[in-house]
């Protein structure tokens, strides 16, 4: 018989507040280069004392900071890797249950193949676009379907066991190189840094930069946009029931590990968004701090978290690169992304079980996984790279309705005009519906665009305008085409 235990967050950390702009997301970079900053530092110190260049540098900083200098120009300009115009972390969330972390490696204290060896349960590309200035954060839900083919070891299942599979095949650079790999053949996108995080550092570093509430807890406040009823696992086995309500809530640091990590009630696609909004309300609570602008503050802080976290050590050149792209950083543009089934449109990209990919026990694969052989998510990495170029049309989340104004030789709406062809294969990162129903309008040209959202989706109308090189009408002037209260419509005459 599973235990089952309840708790719930009490009345009095509830405040409702109007909804918080979506796809805003945590500054996650500024985190990883002020802890790889963190560990030179102590390396440094321990081994030359005062006259160490971590030391030196530290010292630095904090006059840089204190006198609003701009350190990065006063001595030299440093960069980040790139590829492509794009510098990228893989963010990773391992499950410390039976876990334990030797400086180098999570070791497991279990048997293989039960709960807590070693599963990765959060995956996170973040990544820095420096043509735009740009971050992104893409979510890889644990159960993507992958595959794994080298000489140390041959794989085909959930993403989230690929770490624990290398590592214990002992895989040249180990499971994180491994993971490291395959995220990139998901995302289509180079990893340069890496930060493995176990539950205890997510404890920790709330805790270290929480706020506190009347109660003197230690948390941090997050918006949620609708109650939560969820199921948290519990050692040694069973699970306890947690409920959030709606609104802007206090959270301590075990409750928001609660909120990020539970899943059973619901799916790893929601999660994914929650773990998104409490890794911004972090990055809310550090900005909001004097943390982030007293670095010897967020030494002591980071140095904390050395025994749970593994990451990639940067030169010093990237640590002061890290340091002026974190200060300059706009928070405001931030698009988040989660891979899950509703991605430009439901199963579009990625389809989840029943599917037509039988070869292993994949519960997500990539719906066009034929077409490119060995590649098979050719074409979730094209839509990303969709919503790179246009990150406000992504973001505005349109409700996009195509009608045809008459029926093909097959009785079927005829959307067989080669502008909106060409558009609906190569166009914008948006979900666009087609219509079975025939729009019964009189139209001058072969594509006309009606606006239903009173101007509210600018971005997406300006950039569909363009693309289908149609008029924008009002809404106003033709409400009977409005069959599924859409944002916009879209009629298209292929006579």
């Amino acid at each position: 018989m599973e235990e089952v235990r309840f708790s719930s967050l009490s009345e009095q950390k509830t405040k409702k507040v109007k909804k918080l702009r979506k796809g805003r997301v945590a500054l996650i970079i500024s985190f990883i280069i002020f802890l790889v900053l963190d560990i030179f530092l102590v390396i440094e110190y321990k081994a030359r004392g005062v006259d160490a260049v971590g030391y030196q540098l530290m010292e630095k900083v904090n006059d840089a900071f204190e006198s609003g200098s701009n350190i990065i120009s006063s001595i030299w300009e440093p960069e980040l890797e790139q590829d492509n115009n794009f510098t990228s972390v893989l963010i990773v969330g391992i499950d410390s249950r039976h876990v334990e972390f030797d400086g180098t490696e999570f070791i497991n204290t279990q048997p293989e193949n039960q709960a807590g060896t070693r599963n990765t349960d959060t995956i996170m590309q973040v990544i820095y676009d420096h043509s735009s200035g740009k971050l992104y954060m893409v979510s890889i839900p644990r159960d993507m379907g992958v595959d794994v083919e080298k000489d140390c070891l041959e794989f085909h299942g959930s993403i989230h066991w690929v770490y624990d599979k290398s590592q214990a095949a002992n895989c040249p650079g180990g499971g994180v190189q491994t993971l490291i790999e395959t995220s990139e053949g998901v995302t289509g996108v180079k990893v340069q840094y890496y930060a493995f995080i176990t539950l205890d550092a997510f404890v920790e570093i709330i805790n270290a930069v929480g706020d506190l509430n009347e109660e003197g807890e230690r948390g941090i406040w997050i918006d949620i946009a609708e109650e939560v009823h969820e199921l948290y696992p519990i050692d040694p086995s069973g699970w306890e029931r947690v409920y959030f309500p709606e609104g802007y809530q206090f959270l301590t640091s075990e409750e928001a590990l609660k909120f990020a990590r539970s899943r059973r009630a619901s799916s790893d696609f929601v999660r994914a968004k929650r773990q998104q909004k409490v890794i911004e309300a972090v990055k809310n609570r550090i900005m909001s701090s004097d943390t982030l602008t007293n670095p010897k503050k967020l030494y002591s802080l980071l140095k904390a978290f050395k025994e749970n976290i593994l990451f990639s050590e940067p030169t010093v050149d990237e640590i002061r690169a890290g340091i002026n792209l974190a200060r300059d950083l706009d928070t405001s543009e931030i698009t988040n992304i989660v891979l899950d089934p509703e991605l430009g449109g439901h199963e579009v990209y990625i389809n989840k079980q029943p599917h037509d990919r039988l070869t292993a026990q994949y519960y997500m694969v990539p719906t066009h996984w034929r077409e490119c052989p060995g590649d098979e998510f050719c074409r979730v990495q094209d839509f990303i790279q969709k919503i790179i170029k246009y990150p406000d049309v992504y973001e505005e989340e349109a409700v996009i309705y195509a009608y045809a104004t008459s029926y093909d030789s097959s009785w079927k709406a005829d959307f067989s005009d080669s502008n909106y062809q060409s558009f609906k294969n190569n166009g914008l990162p948006l979900t666009l519906n087609e219509s079975k129903y025939i729009a019964k309008i009189n139209v001058n040209s072969n594509i006309v665009i009606y606006d239903f959202s009173q101007g509210a989706k600018s971005s997406t109308l300006e950039e569909l305008k363009n693309h289908l090189n149609a008029e924008v009408k009002d809404g106003s002037e033709a409400p009977s085409i409005r069959l599924n209260n859409e944002d916009i419509a879209i009629i298209v005459n292929s006579q």
